[in-house]
């Protein structure tokens, strides 16, 4: 495999961020401090090298690629792939409201977050499968050095595919509107993170549990 640099941006923060709303493919317009990580992430990125850019469609990331290619002149690749993971029937629903409408699939998917699919919406191998020609095309890409802007569990994804994680790391994971993941793609491959444009850190953030 040819040797890549890969860093996995997240947008920045939205309004149902915010009011912990589930989001999904569904959409909401960056805050005001979204927009402050999205500058912070152009400005980051513009110290990088990076040679292309890959994002999601989806209104949140886009907004954020506008703060991006104030700072970068890299061509851009838009990939409806990218997309966040697909809540389906959960789309646009408080978090804190999920267990009283849907109590038996709350349940279940509280026991499993990786297996089970909520009403009308995809596991994680279902978002990996929907991904994957997303990531081999990013891997055939001429650059050496790429920037992917999408979403905190498309992000995580991408990482179990590039690093081997299991579906327990995976979970584990967490990365914030005001991190970036950096991954090295070579015959082996290695990650490390900043925050806010702090760094690197070893390895990727992992929640304790």
């Amino acid at each position: 495999m040819a040797e890549k640099t890969i860093y996995l941006v997240r947008h920045g923060r939205t309004e149902w961020n915010t009011e912990k709303r589930m989001q999904g493919q569904m959409d909401s317009p960056l805050t005001e401090e979204g927009h402050l990580h999205a500058e912070q992430s152009g400005q980051f990125l513009a110290e990088q090298g990076i040679e292309h850019i890959f994002a999601s469609p989806l209104g949140r990331v886009q907004q954020t690629l506008d703060h991006v290619r104030r700072h970068v002149d890299a061509p851009v690749t838009v990939d409806d792939r990218l997309m966040e993971w697909h809540c389906g029937d959960w789309s646009g629903t408080l978090y804190d409201d999920l267990s009283t409408h849907w109590p038996d699939e709350w349940m279940a998917w509280e026991k499993d977050r990786y297996g089970y699919r909520p009403p009308a919406a995809e596991n994680y191998d279902d978002m990996i499968d929907r991904c994957a020609p997303a990531l081999e095309a990013i891997l055939a890409a001429e650059a050496s050095t790429i920037a992917v802007l999408s979403h905190g569990l498309l992000n995580r994804a991408l990482a179990l595919q590039l690093l081997g994680l299991s579906a327990s790391e995976v979970l584990r994971v967490r990365q914030h509107n005001d991190v970036i993941f950096r991954i090295q793609v070579g015959e082996t491959c290695s990650a490390e993170h900043f925050v806010a444009g702090e760094g690197p850190y070893p390895g990727l953030p992992m929640a304790s549990r």
